[in-house]
C-alpha cells in the first residue's frame, strides 16, 4: 500500500485512514480524520492529533487496494 506521500495526496475531514504495518501486533489501526487545522489532522480517537508530515510518511487511504 502506498502512503499519502507516495500519493502525494492528504485526507480530507471524514477519512478513513490506516497506520501502515498496524500496531506492530497485526491489528490496523484505523482512525477518522476529524478536523485540521494548519498543519495539525485531530483524530476520532479524543485528544488524538499528528501533524501533516508524520501523517503523510505512515498513513495510507483505509479503501486503498492491496495490489
Amino acid at each position: 500500500m502506498k502512503t499519502f506521500f507516495q500519493l502525494g495526496t492528504l485526507p480530507q475531514v471524514g477519512d478513513l485512514i490506516m497506520k501502515e504495518g498496524g500496531d506492530g501486533w497485526g491489528n490496523p489501526v484505523i482512525y477518522m480524520v476529524t478536523n485540521i487545522i494548519g498543519d495539525t489532522y485531530h483524530m476520532s480517537k479524543n485528544g488524538y492529533s499528528m501533524h501533516r508530515l508524520h501523517l503523510q510518511s505512515y498513513y495510507v487511504p483505509l479503501g486503498q487496494e492491496t495490489k
